[in-house]
């Protein structure tokens, strides 16, 4: 895995969907009469069978790419009617990781479920409880050729696929345009003129910044973005990548203590932990906050639909003094989708994955606003401006980082969620991250115990 960040980088431009300013159309309708293939002729249709899907939905407020995922299930059923499904879909964030991992041990994995790319796919890829997809793919080129080999790479260990990429997601500062046109205001471009922000909202009684911090990772996007700010590519490369680096080293620290003088500033809520999605969303929406910090795979669809043209994003601006820099972005294969290993009904899955990764069902996810990993063509005017601009925003980041929960793992991805919730209260950030580092060395050697 060396230079992760560099390698992401150059490969970005081939997982962004293709914009044909002169393309024909990619077709209307489901797209399922000339996308299903082999697989279509391998499913016995006078079999009746029942496929358990696994899937997030945001609580309390509105999923689009759930409710594209639940049309998925009603389009494909109206040309298949011998296959039905149990649809699960009541947990999102941290619970359904929670509720994924916990049927992962207990062998009782659903036929196809949502899961993640890169070190939080492994150890379930590992387990030899999720379905080897790499002679699926190669059976199907047309498939897989709609992903880059980078994407691909996200899902794959070993040599074998596990997973087929869905999303393809920057963490970025969304803003409201009217409440910055109100109060003449620019995205800023230094942390001095965000600071400059920051106090003017306050003073006009406008929250500056939302971030629904409940589900700890989402605050944790300030932190990586001034930590790299400060200390540049390299200290995301050391510590989370090759893990050589420390996490008490003074870009870390620095990122803290600047956390912690953005809270005292009034920056955010007061009860910014346990602030939901849901909660944010509205808030910026409404005017009533000018900035949001998330994730465009979680908000960008809902964003696009509340607010239409008013919404805009920057990237965390320059630090002054520090090595990295606006135009290095945090931006990764995010979402995908698996398959049990031991589901009863391997072609009848292979069927529905045809189904919901052809061009016409992945343009429809577009279309809300979602950032995907499948390449395909659309007409002009046919993505919200909003992707059009990520797209591009992505295609040409000087630098790129996965999110480092991801290649950090499950156990040490939480751990850093977890301690930088912290920095949001009065925790001492030299004690936090001493303790951070104490745990990542513990596991260090527990996985060296465990390869001897």
């Amino acid at each position: 895995m060396k230079k992760i960040g560099n390698a992401f980088k150059s490969g970005i431009a081939g997982l962004a969907l293709t914009l044909a300013l002169a393309a024909c159309s990619s077709g209307g309708g489901t797209g399922a009469a000339t996308d299903t293939g082999g697989a279509k002729q391998a499913a016995d249709p006078a079999k009746k069978v029942t496929l358990q899907l696994m899937f997030p939905k945001n609580s309390g407020s509105a999923d689009p790419r759930a409710q594209w995922m639940h049309d998925n299930v009603e389009a494909f059923k109206k040309e298949h009617p011998n296959i039905d499904f149990e649809v699960i879909d009541n947990q999102s964030g941290d619970n359904y990781l929670t509720t994924v991992t916990t049927r992962m041990a207990a062998n009782d994995v659903p036929d196809i479920f949502q899961t993640w790319t890169l070190e939080r796919l492994r150890p379930f890829a590992e387990s030899s409880r999720v379905y080897d997809l790499t002679d699926f793919l190669n059976s199907t080129p047309e498939l897989k050729s709609k992903f880059s080999p980078l994407s691909l790479s996200a899902t794959t260990f070993s040599g074998k696929t596990y997973a087929m990429p869905l999303t393809q997601d920057l963490e970025i500062v969304y803003y409201n345009k009217e409440v910055f046109q109100k109060f003449n205001l620019q995205p800023p471009k230094t942390c001095d003129e965000l600071l400059t922000i920051i106090d003017v909202l306050k003073k006009n009684e406008i929250i500056p910044i939302t971030m629904p911090n409940k589900e700890p990772w989402v605050g944790t996007i300030l932190f990586m973005m001034l930590a790299e700010r400060i200390g540049g590519m390299d200290v995301y490369q050391k510590t989370v990548v090759d893990k050589t680096g420390s996490w008490t080293d003074k870009p870390f620290l620095d990122a803290a203590n600047m956390m912690q003088d953005l809270v005292k500033r009034g920056t955010f809520e007061k009860n910014v932990n346990s602030l939901t999605r849901a909660e944010s969303e509205i808030k910026l929406s409404q005017g009533k906050a000018g900035m949001y910090i998330g994730l465009t795979s979680s908000s960008n669809a809902t964003l696009v639909q509340s607010m239409g043209d008013k919404v805009g994003f920057f990237n965390f601006p320059d630090v002054a003094g520090g090595k990295g820099s606006k135009d290095d972005y945090l931006q990764t294969p995010t979402n995908a989708y698996s398959v049990a290993a031991a589901t009863k009904h391997p072609e009848e899955v292979k069927l529905f994955l045809k189904f919901m990764y052809s061009e016409a069902r992945q343009l429809e996810l577009a279309k809300m606003g979602n950032m995907l990993a499948y390449q395909f063509t659309a007409k002009p005017g046919e993505l919200p401006a909003l992707s059009e601009d990520l797209m591009k925003a992505g295609q040409n980041a000087k630098g790129s980082m996965y999110f480092w929960d991801l290649p950090l793992g499950v156990y040490m991805g939480k751990e850093l969620n977890n301690t930088t919730q912290g920095f949001y209260m009065d925790v001492n950030p030299q004690q936090a991250l001493a303790d951070l580092q104490k745990k990542a060395e513990d596991q260090k050697k527990q996985a060296q115990a465990g390869a001897k």
